[in-house]
């Protein structure tokens, strides 16, 4: 039995999101690959002994989702916690719908070292999305766009149940760290105008605060655990139109209309590739109109590009 490491990043975060990715990242590793044994590292926070011997014990490590990739991979303030002594000792990590991190003019010297180092060298790598995998271009390794993870269970079959006309009550996200109030109250004011019911769900710890710094009332919260979240989804008749990419790629995995709000590079890139519903934070007179009129969920998947990854494992 070969084992393989999975590195996962819903350890140590406080962002309801990289759940929603993880649930997907193991669903495909146990379709790919279902007599592997795979041990779990956290990748959110520096590996101590134990992870370490676990991942020289595994054959490869998956590395699923999130802005892991550059923008200062060894600085404090990078995703993927790395010690120099573990870029010189990886050398095995598989990439799996991981996205490179803002808009960035070049790779630097620092970030194309580590990622030269630590990415196994005879991998096929999947990241999310074409300007990831343009970034990518820079390294020595083979790197395809297969988009987001999360995204691959919308298949053609799968969106042609997504209702096309508007719902009574609507589901929202903000996102605290990227925070632009006057945008972000006037999209809360417009969801109370064109629904019954605005339900609001902080997929990150900090979300709430900004929310009610915001002085909106009349918001219904939902508690901050994804089964919550879920339980909204499939028992109340709810369109989602707010501000995080994973909270609108769940609403579509419950077959729920949906519309992002783009408060960074991840939902633009995305929807160029795939036609996800996307406007950009700020567009409240564009998602109003689209709030109001039918709109048919589809989704184009790179299929081929998935079907390579999958198969390098085979």
């Amino acid at each position: 039995m070969n084992a393989i490491a999975i590195l996962d990043t819903s350890v140590a975060t406080n962002n309801l999101g990289d759940e929603i990715i993880m649930e997907s990242v193991r669903r495909v590793v146990s379709e790919t690959l279902p007599n592997a044994y795979p041990f779990v590292i956290a990748s959110h926070e520096f590996m101590g002994e134990a992870s370490r011997k676990l991942l020289d014990r595994a054959e490869f490590a998956i590395v699923g989702g999130t802005n892991l990739l550059g923008g200062g991979m060894l600085k404090k303030g990078a995703l993927w916690k790395l010690k120099l002594s573990d870029v010189l000792r990886v050398n095995k990590a598989v990439l799996l719908g991981t996205g490179w991190r803002g808009y960035r003019p070049v790779v630097g010297k620092m970030d194309r070292f580590v990622l030269e180092r630590v990415l196994k060298p005879d991998a096929v790598h999947s990241v999310r999305d074409e300007y990831s995998r343009q970034k990518m271009q820079v390294l020595s390794k083979t790197a395809i766009n297969t988009s987001c993870v999360t995204m691959w269970s919308l298949s053609p079959e799968h969106c042609r149940e997504v209702p096309t006309g508007k719902a009574v009550d609507v589901l929202t996200t903000l996102t605290f760290y990227n925070a632009k109030p006057e945008a972000d109250r006037e999209m809360l004011e417009m969801l109370k105008r064109n629904y019954r019911r605005v339900f609001f769900w902080p997929q990150q710890f900090q979300d709430h605060d900004y929310m009610a710094s915001l002085g909106v009332e009349g918001l219904t919260l939902v508690p901050p655990r994804l089964d919550a979240f879920d339980s909204i989804l499939r028992n109340e008749d709810v369109d989602f139109v707010g501000t995080r990419l994973h909270g609108g790629v769940r609403a579509l995995q419950n077959k729920r209309r949906t519309l992002i709000m783009s408060v960074d590079n991840r939902a633009t890139e995305i929807s160029r590739d795939t036609g996800l519903p996307v406007f950009e934070r700020g567009e409240n007179a564009k998602a109003e109109q689209w709030i109001n009129s039918d709109a048919a969920t589809v989704i184009h998947l790179p299929t081929a590009e998935i079907a390579r990854w999958k198969a390098q494992f085979q």
